[in-house]
């Protein structure tokens, strides 16, 4: 018996508290409140999972600058950490795809990546790709941005195409 787990001492506790339970009616209460106890446990685990990118497995929540999203023609929808995973998967899955969003590198709030401005070859640090290439809702703010860091100004098209 291994003394330090929940079931273990449950059961010393039971046993020490009434002799007379006979080893079924313990083993039938022990198996009941482990079910109670994993599903408790699971739920808890379940919500607090992070969301991790299709491709690489980093953490999204720690790109939420650079992250992207796809919504698949069946509805589903995939997260990417950056445009460099993204991209590999559009290019593998393009006939299947309803739409990209690319978070706004400052906002860091989706936005349709069509209508998006990327900044590519800037001085921000690549990820996942050895250029940095970043979005921005609106061309006028890739711009201010440009004059600070660098690099030049393309679509999400133009992006796709410079693979």
């Amino acid at each position: 018996m291994h003394g330090n787990c929940l079931a273990c001492i449950l059961l010393n506790e039971i046993v020490m508290w009434d002799r007379s339970l006979k080893v079924i009616d313990a083993f039938i209460l022990i198996v009941c409140m482990m079910v109670l106890l994993s599903g408790t446990v699971l739920t808890a685990g379940a919500a607090n999972q992070r969301r991790d990118c299709h491709v690489c497995g980093m953490w999204i929540d720690q790109y939420e600058h650079t992250r992207h999203v796809v919504v698949l023609k069946d509805g589903r929808t995939e997260h990417f950490c950056s445009f460099a995973c993204a991209s590999k998967y559009i290019r593998d899955n393009g006939e299947s795809i309803k739409a990209a969003k690319v978070a706004d590198f400052i906002t860091k709030q989706l936005v349709d990546a069509d209508g998006a401005y990327y900044l590519e070859g800037s001085d921000v640090p690549a990820v996942m790709s050895y250029i940095s290439i970043i979005a921005f809702s609106t061309k006028s703010s890739a711009a201010v941005f440009r004059e600070e860091h660098g690099g030049h100004i393309i679509t999400f098209a133009e992006a796709l195409n410079n693979l």
